[in-house]
């Protein structure tokens, strides 16, 4: 039976998949939450031009 050289347990690889998974989910739910609340109190902030109705 032929293998590729890459090819390791599976649940190793199933882990590794899951963990970089929600790992990167993680950064889009940080990201879009930090787009929407900014936490700046500032209008002349520059996350605030993401949010103009004129864009």
């Amino acid at each position: 039976m032929m293998m590729h050289h890459m090819t390791g347990p599976l649940l190793g690889n199933i882990i590794i998949i899951a963990l970089f998974g929600l790992s990167t989910v993680a950064c889009f739910v940080v990201a879009i939450a930090l787009l929407l609340y900014p936490g700046e109190k500032n209008t002349d902030h520059p996350k605030y031009r993401v949010l103009r109705d004129d864009r």
